[in-house]
């Protein structure tokens, strides 16, 4: 149980997500707030209802996570990153006690989960139709009350709702992961290991514009450890980096950079500055 006073975490529910998992290693004192969705767990933070939100941003197999990347990425988002936890992914395929494979008409999570398993849920259940879900654990809760039908999430929402593992480590390639970021009010103050995130959008009619951006971070010698592209939806052909590198915005040689981005880019956005996650966890969750 938190402790009065405890730091309030919002992260996508219910309970046995990756997320929650990520939001108790970032803060295993915190007082857990579970949403619905991941533009929930940041509205409440925006409303003061938590103190930060844990998001899921990126999986080493299916790249970004488009619910967080558009709320970063909104005309009216406030927040900043102010830390990340890196969870290594334990897919399992989970259902009622006595189902037979080959019978599974359904396969329910959340689009990623799915997107990372869906070779191997061609082989375990060939007639299953995979289906998207809000999170990993609610496809579980649905999963339950459907005749011939699983669910992809982790082992230990598979214990919370005493439910049965048809298969461990379902995923297509080993070694899955998940980055998390923390958003909160303002970002984090230097620690000497940190990490800088940016988004930016180039002049469309200057050949060129993208190399003479990361350009200004090659120069300086700051290591690009992140990038990524999302279109604009304001014009075909269009699109926003999502940048992140090595180094605080408070430090000399960043600021240096932001301040020679900002001249050279159409728009910058300074997303956070936080201090680096090290390693990934040796326990996980579920997003």
């Amino acid at each position: 149980m938190a402790a009065a006073g405890a730091r309030r975490l919002a992260h996508l529910g219910p309970r046995g997500t990756y997320t929650e998992a990520a939001a108790i290693a970032y803060d295993a004192d915190a007082a857990l707030s579970p949403q619905p969705t991941v533009a929930a767990a940041v509205a409440a933070v925006e409303a003061g209802e938590a103190d930060a939100a844990v998001c899921a941003i990126e999986n080493s197999v299916e790249g970004g996570v488009t619910e967080t990347l558009d709320q970063l990425l909104r005309d009216d988002f406030a927040l900043s990153i102010s830390g990340e936890v890196v969870l290594p992914i334990h897919h399992a395929l989970i259902g009622a006690a006595g189902i037979d494979l080959a019978a599974v008409t359904a396969v329910y999570s959340h689009p990623q989960a799915l997107a990372q398993c869906r070779e191997r849920l061609r082989a375990l259940v060939p007639n299953a139709s995979p289906i998207a879900a809000l999170s990993t654990a609610s496809a579980i809760e649905g999963a339950i009350a459907e005749p011939g039908a699983l669910a992809i999430g982790s082992e230990l929402a598979a214990r919370l709702h005493d439910a049965t593992v048809y298969a461990q480590d379902i995923a297509d390639a080993p070694g899955n992961e998940t980055r998390f970021i923390v958003l909160t009010a303002e970002d984090h103050e230097p620690t000497g290991s940190d990490k800088t995130s940016i988004a930016f959008t180039t002049y469309h009619d200057r050949p060129g514009s993208l190399v003479d951006v990361l350009g200004q971070l090659s120069k300086r010698s700051l290591n690009m450890t992140r990038i990524e592209s999302r279109p604009t939806r304001q014009q075909l052909g269009t699109y926003v980096f999502l940048v992140d590198f090595e180094g605080h915005r408070a430090a000399s040689d960043v600021a240096d950079a932001l301040e020679a981005l900002a001249e050279s880019t159409l728009e910058l956005r300074v997303l956070g500055s936080y201090p680096r996650s090290e390693s990934p966890l040796s326990e996980s969750g579920d997003a």
